[in-house]
Formats: C-alpha cells, sequence, structure tokens
C-alpha cells in the first residue's frame, strides 16, 4: 500500500486492558477493545507532551471513539462524554489507552 501524506484525522488501534482478576491463582485478565484517537501533527505531539498533563487528562481530549467496550450487560457501549469519564476512572485502562495512543503517536515513550 503507497504511503498517503493526508491523513484522516483520527486512527483506530487495538487496546489491550490486563488487570487482576478474580481467580483463585491470582491470575491477570487481558481484555480488548479498539479505540480511535485523534491524529496529531508532530508539534502537536510535542506540545502534549510537555504539557505535563496528566495521562486521564490528556486522553479526556484525544480518547475521540472506541468499539467493543461492553456494559455490564454485556451490550455495546456507545461513545459518550460520561462513558469516557467512566473509563478514565480506572487506572488499568488508563494505562493501556495511553500505551496505545503514545505508540501509535510516533512510538513516543511512555511519560507521565
Amino acid at each position: 500500500m503507497p504511503y498517503v501524506l493526508a491523513k484522516n484525522p483520527t486512527f483506530t488501534t487495538l487496546v489491550r486492558v490486563v488487570e487482576p482478576g478474580i481467580a483463585d491463582d491470582g491470575s491477570l485478565e487481558t481484555h480488548e477493545f479498539t479505540a480511535e484517537f485523534k491524529r496529531l501533527k508532530r508539534d502537536e505531539a510535542e506540545t502534549l507532551m510537555k504539557s505535563g498533563q496528566l495521562a486521564y487528562v490528556a486522553l479526556a481530549d484525544v480518547l475521540v471513539g472506541w468499539s467493543g467496550l461492553k456494559g455490564e450487560d454485556g451490550a455495546d457501549l456507545p461513545f459518550t462524554a460520561q462513558y469516557r469519564d467512566a473509563l478514565l476512572q480506572i487506572p488499568h485502562a488508563i494505562v493501556a489507552l495511553w500505551d496505545a495512543f503514545l505508540l501509535n503517536t510516533s512510538g513516543a515513550a511512555r511519560k507521565n
């Protein structure tokens, strides 16, 4: 596939949330969904990285959608500000989202 200079303003990527489970052996559980993020230009990404914002604050701005995220009843959750804010209350989800965003934004190293 040829490289195209003009880009879609967003991109999607798989997010793997690894967190403690409820198994007797203490094993971790891995859950996946697809997140949609704003695609930042180099200067925008540099500004974000230098801003010193906490990851969940930055994610509230750059996370613009998702698919495959489920509610307690197993139904797909629509992307809304309320559900986004609820997701950004979960430390393991924040780490997974931030890692996925940084990895796909010019391979920047994770920093908080």
